[in-house]
């Protein structure tokens, strides 16, 4: 009921983001982001798709609107054509040729065509036959030669000619137009040549509309504006060819016009939607332009309607998770803080969830649990006690029992070191003949009971050392150790036996300066142990060497390595233990007691360093181990 009652005291929210409401704080975290993401989700996809569709649409109006300027503009110049054309069919041609009675033609010709301000009729020479203007009030001489201009050729040749645009007085772009005249079909006796005044087609251009404020244009290949709604454009001759979309316009390109949309900036660097066209037949480009912010603006639009209903997912979301986390995760955190009281040994709590729901149920099998978890606490805990006192009565004896074997070792290695003494002083007087003079066979035998007396007396030498650490009774003596001296020393005792196997027995550092903080004597015995281990395993004509590395400030590591055969990977860490012994195939076994290294662990461990080996078959093994170099107060300080 207090539980419930500090639920109840303060707002939800408060609580909510209480320090140890981790599970509210997570699921309500969770289950908005889930909501929050999904309807985020499928806001942009719809804000996408809309922007692809709306790109689309504005794409095939623009193509429609630059197909029906292209369409007007064909009109337009096919009309003219078509006048051009109608002038040339007379009959005085048919019966006079090229007689000044033409001039009829012409006259009614700039009259039916506003757009034509001069015509002239070419004789079959290039030469002017017949000149009318609608301006020129004195016409040029007729004797002007135009054989060998483009326009005359074409049209020789049967096809209509349409000149390049070029302006007069710099400002009306113009171009020329040309016909050939003919008496009889295929019969060409001249040229019918006219000069076109292209702003005529401005009203054309002013006409075409793209959305509100959408317009188009004409350009030319140099880039320069034919018909533009701003006709100051054209009378100023801006040219227009840094565009993107005029440079694209007339890129190659098929011969039928396709229409094309592109993103740019048009001439006053507004960016906006564009789509070209390319006319093949006069070199041109219709271009369609609109302001990107109307042609996006039923898209900025839905953008803004999808934000506001985002806006409002994301407040039904924090609602919905604020009332989730009322009905499932309050009394969620009310079975996690009955936990943490059984936990702390409270077994006589029992929680009290009405929920209605599978809470309900989980929190009557919670108290179920902990009845019965009181229950078998309480049987457990007899059961401990009884077991703990039967645990004493065995570790008494398990210590006794140690005690007793300690004693039994260091007692019969005491008891078996004096007779072996004599026995072994018997044996080297018997060697030195101070009890006469002995025969090979003799010599042979004694020397056997030498050998194996001495190792009997290295086995109990180990066994009283192994005896005296596990006892605890062992005590170090340490001083500053010139380290590099006392390796040279070990190293000469063992370096007849290394010469009579034909070992390089090396010696890596001979720095006088170097001194370790350690026991001489306890030192000295590892170092006989792993010197005498690497020349036994190492075969003849093989290297062994003792190095001394500075590890820090701090400590001292000491390396023997040796070219023996190598020890196993799976037995690397087990020859540290007592008794144990490498075994190798194939090979006899080696002499030896298996305490050798285990002691020198126990002996280097004791001065705080730690001893390891790293070997690799068939190249040989490297133990090292490290001593402190100073005194641990000089640490300290």
């Amino acid at each position: 009921m207090a539980l419930k009652e500090k639920l109840s005291r303060g707002p939800f929210i408060q609580e909510l983001f209480h320090r140890r409401g981790r599970l509210v704080r997570h699921y309500f975290f969770i289950f908005v982001i889930v909501i929050l993401c999904g309807i985020l989700a499928g806001g942009l996809l719809e804000i996408y798709f809309r922007y692809r569709e709306s790109q689309e649409q504005i794409s095939l109006l623009q193509r429609e609107v630059a197909l029906g300027a292209v369409l007007k503009i064909g009109q337009l110049i096919l009309e003219i054509e078509s006048q051009m054309k109608a002038a040339t069919v007379s009959r005085d041609i048919a019966n006079k040729g090229l007689s000044p009675e033409y001039k009829f033609e012409l006259m009614k010709l700039l009259y039916l065509a506003p757009a034509i301000t001069e015509v002239s009729v070419l004789g079959d020479h290039g030469n002017v036959r017949v000149h009318v203007s609608r301006f020129k009030t004195i016409l040029s001489d007729g004797k002007q030669d135009h054989s060998r201009s483009a326009s005359f050729l074409q049209a020789k040749q049967g096809l209509t000619y349409f000149g390049s645009v070029y302006f007069v007085r710099g400002s009306e772009p113009y171009m020329t137009i040309a016909v050939p005249i003919e008496r009889f079909p295929g019969s060409v006796i001249g040229v019918l040549q006219a000069e076109v005044n292209l702003r005529h087609i401005w009203e054309s251009i002013v006409a075409i509309k793209a959305g509100e404020t959408g317009y188009a244009y004409i350009v030319s290949r140099s880039g320069d504006i034919i018909a533009h709604r701003d006709i100051s454009l054209v009378l100023q001759r801006r040219n227009a060819s840094q565009l993107k979309q005029v440079q694209a316009a007339f890129e190659p390109t098929p011969v039928a016009p396709e229409p094309k949309t592109m993103v740019a900036h048009d001439l006053e660097g507004r960016k906006v939607f564009s789509s070209y066209v390319f006319i093949p037949s006069l070199d041109w480009a219709v271009i369609i332009e609109r302001p990107m912010k109307e042609a996006y603006g039923p898209l900025y639009a839905s953008m803004l309607r999808t934000s506001s209903l985002l806006l409002l997912g994301f407040g039904m979301a924090l609602l919905a998770s604020i009332f989730v986390a009322r009905r499932v995760v309050v009394p969620l955190q009310m079975l996690r803080q009955g936990v943490e009281r059984i936990g702390k040994g409270d077994l006589g709590l029992r929680l009290r969830i009405k929920t209605g729901d599978e809470i309900e149920v989980l929190a009557e099998e919670f108290n179920k649990m902990t009845a019965a978890l009181q229950e078998a606490y309480t049987g457990m805990e007899r059961k401990v006690a009884e077991r703990t006192q039967e645990l004493v009565i065995a570790n008494r004896r398990l210590r006794e029992l140690d005690r007793m074997k300690s004693a039994f070792v260091s007692n019969v290695s005491h008891e078996l070191r004096t007779p072996l003494t004599s026995i072994k002083g018997s044996v080297d007087n018997m060697l030195d003949g101070l009890t006469g003079q002995l025969n090979e066979k003799q010599i042979r035998y004694v020397t056997r009971i030498k050998s194996n007396t001495d190792r009997l007396a290295r086995l109990i030498n180990d066994l009283l050392d192994l005896s005296i650490i596990e006892a605890g009774r062992i005590e170090l003596k340490p001083t500053s150790l010139p380290l590099a001296t006392l390796i040279l020393e070990v190293a000469e005792t063992l370096r007849q036996v290394a010469e009579e196997k034909l070992i390089s027995l090396n010696i890596d550092s001979s720095d006088v300066t170097v001194t370790a903080w350690a026991d001489r004597d306890k030192i000295s015995q590892v170092l006989t142990n792993l010197i005498s281990n690497a020349v036994k395993f190492t075969p003849s004509h093989g290297k062994v060497k003792v190095a001394i590395q500075k590890n820090g400030d701090e400590w001292l590591q000491v390396s023997v390595t040796d070219t023996g055969p190598g020890i196993p990977p799976e037995e690397a860490n087990r020859i540290f233990d007592e008794f144990y012994q490498i075994t190798q195939p194939d090979k006899q076994k080696t002499k030896g007691t298996g305490l050798g290294l285990a002691i020198s662990k126990s002996l280097v461990e004791m001065h705080g360093g730690k001893i390891w080996v790293k070997s690799e078959m068939d190249k040989g093994s490297t133990f090292f181990f490290t001593l402190p170099a100073r005194r641990p107060d000089v640490f300290a300080n």
